[in-house]
């Protein structure tokens, strides 16, 4: 049994030919190069991100923040407190919110066929219904004016987080298992974006307002946000060379897979 084992082996190791190996170290060789170039490019662009946010000014405090946006401050991080002083919500939640998205599921039921195998082992198709609760529709409230550091924007103005609103910590009585049921069929959740969020914005100060801030970091102060940036440069081409191994791998062993007689 060994013997029939290893023979199997070489076998399948003497039907790649001596050239196919060479055009496969030639593979390599090109989609390596094209990988450094594409890294180099990934790794400069993250470089050029850090140094803007490294380099930005930050500001804390709401003077210093009108001041920037009167006189084209340029880029800056700014850091403190955002709010709505309208805020919105359903009837049935209560409390209030910057943004309030309620969604709809319903209790559905469906077909398919599934492929079984009787006591004789032979097989056969049958139809199987199943049910599962599946997105229907939503809608949902934002206010239309924002505040940070006591400075009125539009809604959308600065994009914020959304979160999954845990309906017992908000004061819902008549919920379960964190759904408000219609009927036995139809069940709403909730996402929302809380009344007041303490956090830090990159953004561009000019012509009297903000332009292309980022989404608000929540929660992080200007440094943990510049530290975040700059590791990010570092996990980016982690994750391009993982994932470009792993193509390089797949051409290689594609190109193998063929018959390529083309090299005789």
């Amino acid at each position: 049994m060994v013997r029939r084992s290893m023979h199997h082996k070489i076998s399948l190791t003497m039907v790649i030919k001596k050239r196919e190996l060479l055009f496969s170290v030639i593979i390599v060789c090109v989609l390596l190069c094209l990988g450094l170039f594409i890294s180099g490019k990934i790794s400069y662009g993250a470089a050029q991100t850090a140094e803007k946010y490294a380099t930005a000014t930050i500001i804390e405090d709401h003077s210093q923040f009108r001041y920037g946006m009167d006189t084209n401050f340029g880029n800056v991080l700014l850091y403190g407190e955002l709010r709505t002083d309208s805020p919105v919500t359903f009837d049935e939640i209560g409390n209030g919110y910057i943004y309030i998205e309620k969604v709809r599921e319903d209790y559905t039921r469906h077909t398919r066929t599934v492929t079984k195998k009787d006591s004789n082992g032979n097989t056969y198709t049958e139809t199987e219904v199943y049910y599962s609760w599946d997105y229907v529709s939503s809608e949902h409230l934002a206010t239309d004016t924002i505040v940070f550091l006591d400075e009125p924007f539009s809604y959308g103005t600065i994009s914020l987080p959304v979160r999954r609103l845990n309906l017992a910590d908000a004061g819902v009585e008549k919920q379960r298992w964190n759904y408000i049921y219609k009927n036995s069929d139809t069940r709403y959740y909730y996402n929302v974006t809380d009344v007041s969020l303490v956090g830090t914005v990159f953004a561009t100060l000019s012509d009297g307002t903000i332009k292309n801030a980022s989404s608000l970091y929540e929660n992080d102060t200007p440094t943990e946000v510049i530290e975040s940036v700059q590791q990010s440069e570092t996990l980016y081409l982690i994750f391009f060379w993982l994932a470009w191994v792993v193509f390089m791998a797949g051409c290689v062993y594609g190109f193998l897979y063929l018959e390529n007689r083309w090299l005789d």
